[in-house]
């Protein structure tokens, strides 16, 4: 193990703080935090002002984008994690991590460009919203309504 002391397992309050609109994207956002609650307006607000650079990653492939993304704010040990994963070509996630270790300035970097993706409370999301989509989406394409009962879909709970 490295020297390193495992932490015992705590569950966390996941809250969804609903649907934020930016550039034409709708993007379901949660909140995790080890500390309190919920993440603070100040740390929403601010990861909403830097979405519209992060969304310009949705060309990095050349697949099909349904402009619909998750954003989940996670205040753990290390620092605030914004972990941000919009749909592609139907039933994959493309994900960026950002991460603000400074919990005044939230100085958020892109954290992985080194290939870390979740922690075990963030999967829990992740997975909510992976059942929401096959639900929703995929098991019925011809369902005009299909995106729309997937945003309305959301998950509060300790995990």
């Amino acid at each position: 193990m490295n020297g390193h002391t495992l932490q015992p397992y705590a569950p966390r309050p996941v809250r969804y703080l609903g649907i934020h609109h930016c550039d034409g994207w709708r993007i379901k956002t949660y909140s995790i935090s080890a500390q309190r609650k919920r993440v603070g307006e100040d740390g929403v607000a601010q990861v909403r002002s830097l979405l519209p650079g992060w969304l310009a990653q949705h060309t990095a492939y050349p697949l099909d984008s349904y402009r619909i993304a998750s954003l989940i704010l996670h205040e753990g040990r290390e620092g605030c994690f914004a972990i941000l994963s919009w749909w592609i070509d139907s039933n994959m996630l493309q994900t960026q991590v950002h991460l603000a270790t400074d919990p005044e300035r939230r100085d958020f970097r892109l954290f992985s460009d080194r290939g870390i993706f979740t922690c075990i409370w963030e999967m829990a999301v992740l997975w909510f919203e992976r059942n929401a989509w096959v639900q929703h989406v995929l098991a019925q394409p011809d369902d005009p309504h299909g995106i729309d009962r997937y945003l309305a879909q959301h998950l509060n709970a300790d995990v």
